[in-house]
């Protein structure tokens, strides 16, 4: 990876986590509209940190936890590594996210047998004003949707959908306030192998009246691979 290639995939990063401000937050925000790589590897850090914000906290065992710190930040060093903003800009990408997938790995809890993975995707609008971080769980037949940029209307909801291929859209349920919601995935669609398609849309309080989307649906995404299996 080049000096300019590890720039920007920290560049990336910092703009995920929200560590920009100023000129800095605004000139990645316009790079992230214009520039499809650039866009493509901060899309890439959101579902990374979409799956870790939505994990139930479980402690590490206490010799993996020092062992990590230990090699991390050796003596005299003793702060916790996540309060020190300094080390976002000490890391190069590749380094950063070896750090975040220890992380995650950590302190993640253990998937029971036979459970399945994990699948993230964008979904977002042609216009640019509107963007969703999905993180399907395959573990617990689960959708998990961040919104980073937009919103319905005033007076409207959210609603979710989703179909596997060459079906139509079912309803996954209504997302009616805040940034983030988790929706069961109904059997139908839990069922889907292959091909899974999300999509968010507009609706009137309570949801479509007619059982498909009827406002201005937001967008769409294909999500290949899905099944089951580990």
């Amino acid at each position: 990876m080049t000096d300019d290639q590890d720039k920007d995939e920290m560049l990336a990063a910092e703009y995920a986590i929200g560590l920009l401000t100023g000129t800095e937050q605004s000139e990645a925000r316009q790079r992230a509209a214009t520039e499809p790589a650039f866009a493509r590897q901060v899309t890439e850090w959101e579902g990374r940190l979409a799956q870790m914000a939505d994990l139930d906290p479980v402690a590490p065992r206490a010799a993996v936890r020092t062992a990590l710190l230990a090699r991390l930040f050796p003596a005299p060093v003793r702060t916790p590594f996540w309060q020190r903003l300094g080390l976002w800009q000490a890391l190069s990408g590749g380094a950063l996210a070896a750090l975040i997938a220890v992380a995650v790995t950590l302190w993640q809890p253990v998937p029971p047998e036979g459970s399945g993975p994990l699948y993230s995707a964008q979904i977002a609008s042609e216009e640019g004003d509107f963007r969703v971080v999905a993180v399907v769980d395959k573990i617990r037949d689960e959708v998990i949707l961040t919104r980073t940029q937009g919103a319905a209307p005033e007076g409207r909801i959210l609603q979710v959908w989703a179909h596997g291929p060459d079906k139509p859209a079912q309803s996954v349920g209504l997302w009616p306030a805040g940034e983030t919601v988790r929706l069961a995935l109904p059997p139908e669609i839990a069922a889907v192998r292959g091909t899974l398609t999300l999509g968010v849309s507009e609706e009137p309080p309570g949801g479509s009246p007619s059982g498909s989307p009827s406002g201005r649906v937001f967008g769409t995404v294909d999500i290949p691979n899905v099944t089951d299996a580990l």
